[in-house]
């Protein structure tokens, strides 16, 4: 496969003999891809090299790319992206909220690379717990100011106090961005008390193969800022060879889920409603404190605007939404950038317009809207993946749910010889399509192809 960032290697593999940083192995590896750094450094397009480690699986850039983790993150486009879009706010309180007992006793929850600070927010908002964070980056300077969150801006350190441990020891998506992943897990377990929880999350290093929707795998690979992408069996045994001995993975997503702890792990049972309740109202609390047309009350308006829909809450949806989260008939003609995207809308507008068809749809019946929000959820999620791939994943999930449901609702008009050339567009699902159809929308596509061409058999 080769893509203008990524090459994989198919069997043409050069070899390197360095030692594993994950499980310290010398043999020779072999080269996965090449790929093209895309941060904004000083070696930015050059050639980085993705090897794999025979002995622990796991996935290594060598050498490894220059990076200033204080600065990486630092333009307002990318703040912006990252709270109006990017953050996945309901997903990291989700995982926190698993090890958390329903009993209302207090805690201690430090999250180490809390980015904006969105999972200790919903904490404390949600079950009143002390909160704390490390974040190098501006993310955390913005977070601090708009959240009132305590959180210091610099890496973490060995923690030497023992007063100051925590119940709870978040750290997402940051794994992959250490040189010593030994190193790291050691801090990471300093803050932890007897009986504490670390949860992690980190690129998945079995997702890394050319059948992975290309801006999904960008993401994963993030080339220029990710170091190493984990085996889940060379993470376990990191984990325990530290001491965190009870260990539990979840690998249903692209970046798998980690929780490890001294003890046997307890899990509180909660329901999806019970879950998506609590986060509704974390973020209408949140929504109720931002500044109007901030970019932080956009981000929370369409996370609870996109949670009502996703859960049945259509009262809810038709509350929150605003004008500004959905566009009918978007000018593309002289977009040339994610700057010019970004200016003239909200970074979330292609997801927002998609939701806004659904609440056409199948709430007011308005089909001759949803056809209309559909058509241009599509023309947005495409301009965006061309311009931004590795930020452009959710966007490359939903352009074809997009056409799906334009072609239902123009059926559901009548307009059946549209809905099927609508459909005709997506040709087969043999990966030919870049994104590719989602392999759970493909049976839906086929049963309304096929019942409408039925129809026109009967004329």
């Amino acid at each position: 496969m080769s893509t203008n960032i990524v090459d994989f290697c198919d069997g043409q593999s050069r070899q390197s003999s360095f030692s594993c940083p994950v499980c310290g192995s010398s043999n020779n590896k072999s080269c996965v891809l090449t790929a093209k750094n895309t941060q904004p450094t000083l070696d930015a397009n050059s050639t980085l090299y993705l090897y794999r480690c025979d002995a622990c699986r796991s996935l290594v850039y060598h050498p490894y790319p220059n990076i200033d983790y204080t600065q990486h993150t630092s333009s307002e486009l990318s703040i912006r992206d990252y709270v109006e879009f990017n953050a996945a706010i309901d997903l990291i309180s989700k995982n926190i909220l698993k090890v958390i007992p329903d009993d209302g006793r207090p805690g201690k929850i430090l999250d180490i690379g809390c980015g904006f600070g969105f999972g200790l927010d919903s904490v404390r908002s949600m079950l009143a717990w002390q909160v704390k964070g490390f974040e190098p980056s501006r993310y955390g300077d913005h977070g601090r100011e708009q959240l009132g969150l305590d959180i210091i801006n610099d890496f973490a350190t060995p923690n030497l106090n023992q007063e100051q441990l925590f119940d709870i020891v978040h750290c997402s998506e940051v794994v992959e961005h250490v040189h010593d992943p030994h190193e790291f897990i050691t801090i990471l377990k300093s803050y932890l008390t007897e009986d504490g929880v670390l949860i992690l999350t980190t690129p998945d290093a079995d997702r890394i193969h050319s059948r992975t929707n290309p801006s999904s795998l960008l993401a994963l690979l993030s080339p220029g800022a990710h170091t190493i992408i984990f085996s889940a069996e060379a993470l376990i045994e990191a984990l325990k060879k530290a001491g965190l001995h009870y260990v539990q993975v979840d690998t249903s997503a692209p970046s798998m889920l980690m929780y490890a702890s001294r003890s046997p792990l307890k899990y509180q049972e909660r329901s999806a409603d019970h879950l998506a309740m609590l986060v509704h109202r974390y973020l209408q609390e949140a929504l109720g404190k931002a500044r109007p047309g901030s970019s932080l009350e956009i981000g929370l308006r369409y996370r609870l605007f996109r949670g009502a829909m996703d859960s049945g809450d259509y009262a809810l949806a038709e509350r929150v939404f605003a004008p500004t989260l959905a566009v009918a008939d978007p000018s593309l003609g002289d977009i040339a950038t994610l700057d010019d995207f970004a200016t003239r809308w909200p970074l979330c507008i292609a997801a927002s317009t998609y939701y806004r068809g659904m609440l056409l749809l199948i709430h007011t019946g308005d089909y001759v809207g949803a056809a209309s929000f559909f058509r241009s959820a599509f023309r947005l999620c495409r301009k965006k993946i061309e311009l931004s791939p590795a930020t452009a994943v959710v966007e490359s999930d939903l352009i074809w749910r997009a056409v799906y449901h334009e072609a239902l609702a123009l059926k559901y008009l009548g307009n059946n010889l549209r809905s099927l050339a609508l459909l005709a567009s997506f040709v087969d699902f043999q990966h030919t399509l870049q994104p590719p159809v989602p392999e759970d929308l493909q049976q839906a596509v086929t049963a309304l192809r096929d019942d409408l061409g039925a129809e026109f058999q009967m004329l």
